[in-house]
């Protein structure tokens, strides 16, 4: 290389001597020579091989082959890395990514198209951009980078441990529209699998009608626990007098009233009775066999004591509607004596009632009553007849057609009555019969009640009534005319205070004019209603008042104006054994007689409940009566042990 720099130099001063001597072709011609010598000497000194890739080995210069083996072209390498041999194979346990199942994504996502250099579009930091993801461990799985537009599926290495198993949940309960039927009391639904698929949700059954056909499987409820409407156990004296010949409750024998447990509140009660399902109706049958004895039955002063047996069915209807309601009551006993009496207290005795409400709308209801009642007039009256054989049975059946209009808080009431009572003749020891025709009367009425609702818990009202009796025969057999006009005006409220005292409780004023000038006018003050309280869940009172004046067959005497109040708590010391404590007071005037009595009476009993059909009850009751005539006073001690049947 040196000497053809130096032959260079020696020619360029050559040829600026002979500039000025030669002309221009000769200094061509000789510059011509030198490249040629030169180009000979260079490449007899160097002899490359030849190279896979030139047009000497290819034959073609225009068409160059790849270098190696195309099947595996050369890639760039890591520093470090393994160049592949032309005949090694692919390495084991690769797969190319599988399209099936993979979701497409369509479009060119941001930056797509931009390179590792130069202008950013993103106008990102170079410090957060993504960094390269590290080489990955063995035995695990590698993800692969999708090439398509498809998801890949992971390589699976076989040598790394396998992955937990997902944990099975427990699926939710089925959900059935409306629950309230599949929870009816009698219906019998399939369990439904332990286990399900975690992908296999609960069925959804719309309606339950549907779930009722063969071969639908839906879970079982859980039993279901009848409890007695409020007004079971709140009688509704108010908006539904009891009728006019229906005599207060603790004038009756040991037994012969049907005996009904106050709610506790701690429920659900393991022995309180299911029912029977009857269509839409539940049916809650029931009977009370008892045996008794009273040391005074005839209610005379030192009366003869005698055992007596009462059996006492009864069955309440209550309907299962969504509107409107339907409810029915029948209870009865017949109360037989071991020892003949005179007279004889072998008698019948039935209360019956059926409620009707129609929701004509939402704030419009049509109020219906149907009743009957069986009865008899209690031993020792003064309204019996002397020399009687046998008590004389009285009947009375009524009813009661009303309507509610709801204004927001205004509810306006209005009923009309209507009873007829009617009397059996009196058989006599003799043999003979003494009409009773002159005490049948008929009585029609009407209610109105106006009520405001000042609290969801308090909602007095003001409540006025009228009724006018009149009798088949215009003079009784005192020659006395006993046709009436009564009128009551009443002040109460409706109460459902701090979750544990319930009902209603209203006082005022009555007045009875009679036809005849002769007998006085019977007014004071009355109270009515009921109310329940619960100190405890286990503790249960209640507190009844009732007024009513009934007719009378005491000579110069009005009527009978009996007022009466009573109190019981029930405490339950085990769900099974419930302990009953009772007492109450009463007063009978009859105007225009000056004959006066003062009732009192209090009683202890307990129910042991064997099973939800099968209970004991024992009972303890003392009653004392003073009158301002020797002749009726007496006291009485009564023990009665029973059993009681339901379903």
């Amino acid at each position: 290389m040196t000497r053809t720099v130096a032959l260079v130099r020696v020619l360029g001063a050559e040829s600026s001597r002979l500039r000025r001597r030669a002309n221009a072709p000769t200094i061509v011609c000789l510059v011509a020579i030198a490249l040629v010598a030169l180009s000979t000497r260079q490449a007899a000194a160097q002899t490359p091989s030849p190279s896979p890739n030139s047009a000497a080995a290819s034959g073609d210069p225009f068409q160059p082959s790849l270098q190696g083996n195309p099947a595996t072209s050369p890639r760039f390498r890591r520093p470090g890395q393994k160049r592949p041999d032309a005949d090694e194979p692919p390495p084991t346990n690769t797969f190319a990514p599988s399209r099936i199942g993979a979701t497409p994504s369509y479009g060119s996502p941001d930056a797509s198209g931009a390179g590792g250099t130069g202008f950013d579009s993103l106008n990102v930091s170079r410090d957060k951009r993504k960094k390269r993801a590290p080489l990955p461990t063995p035995r695990a799985i590698v993800p692969q980078e999708p090439e398509t537009t498809f998801t890949p599926v992971p390589t699976y290495n076989p040598t790394a441990p396998a992955p937990p198993a997902p944990q099975q949940l427990k699926p939710p309960p089925a959900e059935v529209y409306p629950q309230r039927a599949a929870v009816r009391i009698g219906a019998i639904l399939p369990q439904p699998p332990e286990d399900l698929p975690v992908n296999n949700p609960p069925p959804e059954v719309h309606p339950v009608t549907a779930a009722n056909r063969p071969g639908a499987a839906l879970p079982a409820p859980g039993p279901q626990f009848y409890t007695y409407a409020e007004s079971a156990y709140l009688p509704d004296y108010l908006l539904n007098p009891p009728p006019p010949n229906l005599q207060p409750a603790n004038t009756f024998a040991l037994g012969q009233l049907p005996q009904r447990l106050l709610p506790i509140a701690a429920a659900p009660d393991p022995y309180a009775a299911l029912g029977i399902r009857a269509g839409s109706f539940i049916l809650l049958p029931s009977l009370d066999f008892s045996g008794a004895a009273s040391t005074n039955p005839e209610r005379l002063p030192g009366g003869q004591g005698a055992a007596y047996i009462v059996a006492a069915p009864e069955l309440i209807v209550r309907s299962d509607w969504e509107r409107h309601s339907l409810t029915a009551d029948f209870a009865g006993s017949w109360t037989q004596y071991m020892q003949d009496l005179v007279p004889s207290l072998n008698v019948p005795y039935m209360n019956s009632k059926v409620d009707g409400r129609i929701d004509v709308t939402r704030d419009t209801q049509i109020n219906l009553q149907l009743r009957g009642i069986i009865n008899t007039d209690n031993p020792g009256s003064p309204n019996n007849q002397f020399g009687l054989a046998q008590l004389p049975i009285n009947f009375d059946v009524g009813q009661t057609v009303g309507i509610t209009q709801q204004f927001n808080r205004l509810s306006v009431n209005f009923r009309g009555t209507f009873d007829r009572t009617t009397y059996n003749p009196s058989l006599l020891t003799d043999g003979e019969y003494s009409s009773n025709a002159d005490r049948n009367f008929d009585q029609w009425g009407g209610i109105g009640r106006i009520a405001y609702e000042y609290d969801p818990g308090l909602r007095p009202f003001i409540q006025i009534e009228g009724d006018q009796r009149v009798h088949d025969e215009p003079f009784d057999r005192n020659n006395l005319q006993r046709a009436s006009v009564g009128l009551t005006e009443k002040v109460g409220a409706a109460i459902a205070m701090f979750g544990s005292l319930t009902g209603e409780m209203a006082i005022g004023y009555v007045n009875r004019a009679y036809k005849d000038p002769t007998l006085p006018t019977i007014q004071g003050v009355v109270g009515d209603g009921a109310l329940i309280w619960q100190p405890t869940a286990l503790t249960t009172a209640k507190l009844n008042a009732t007024s009513q004046i009934y007719e009378t067959t005491v000579n110069a005497a009005s009527g009978q104006f009996s007022r009466d109040l009573a109190v019981e708590v029930d405490h339950s010391f085990r769900y099974w054994l419930i302990g009953i404590l009772k007492g109450g007071y009463g007063n009978d005037v009859y105007p225009g007689s000056g004959l006066q009595d003062n009732r009192w009476y209090v009683s202890v009993g307990a129910v042991y409940k064997l099973t939800r059909e099968w209970s004991l009850n024992a009972t303890v009751r003392q009653d004392w009566q003073i009158a301002t005539q020797p002749t009726f006073t007496f006291n009485a001690t009564s023990v009665l042990l029973g059993v009681r049947v339901q379903e």
